[in-house]
């Protein structure tokens, strides 16, 4: 029984990213996030870059540097998009569904290459009862998802 116990610790303990980065690539530059979706909240752009920066220094695949860097990452908030979810006629709107999407580069500055350019989306509801609060709090689940998943496609895309 006991070992079996330790069997699952380690098993809980174990992280999977899948592939690893190329050895290559040891110092990473992550640039200020732009905001492009006419949304207007400049705190998002700032949220999403932090939650990379720290991502990043949590994973520590990649060294984080401010100038240069072995590879870099750009990313762009290219749209947010708010939708009611459906009413049938006659009934109050009742939860929006908000998508937040951004279009990603990742750059290898020493083999002067694009390792990768695509979009990244996810979406969360909130209760249209919530008003601002609740949308502010939507995105932001949001932005920490897309940064869990932008790092993971770092780390593990090859």
């Amino acid at each position: 029984m006991g070992l079996i116990f330790i069997s699952f610790l380690f098993i809980g303990c174990y992280s999977f990213t899948g592939g690893s980065v190329p050895s290559h690539l040891k110092t990473i530059n992550i640039q200020n996030v732009n905001d492009v979706s006419g949304f207007g909240n400049p705190e998002y752009k700032d949220l999403l870059f932090q939650n990379l920066l720290n991502n990043f220094q949590r994973d520590n695949s990649l060294k984080l540097v401010e100038f240069g860097g072995d590879c870099k990452l750009i990313v762009i908030i290219s749209s947010i998009n708010e939708a009611a979810i459906s009413i049938n006629p006659g009934e109050l709107e009742t939860e929006r569904k908000i998508t937040v999407v951004c279009d990603v580069e990742f750059f290898d500055a020493i083999n002067q290459k694009q390792i990768f350019k695509r979009n990244f989306n996810n979406y969360d509801v909130y209760a249209v009862r919530d008003g601002q609060q609740g949308r502010d709090i939507a995105i932001k689940k949001i932005i920490t998802r897309l940064g869990e998943d932008i790092l993971l496609a770092v780390v593990s895309g090859w």
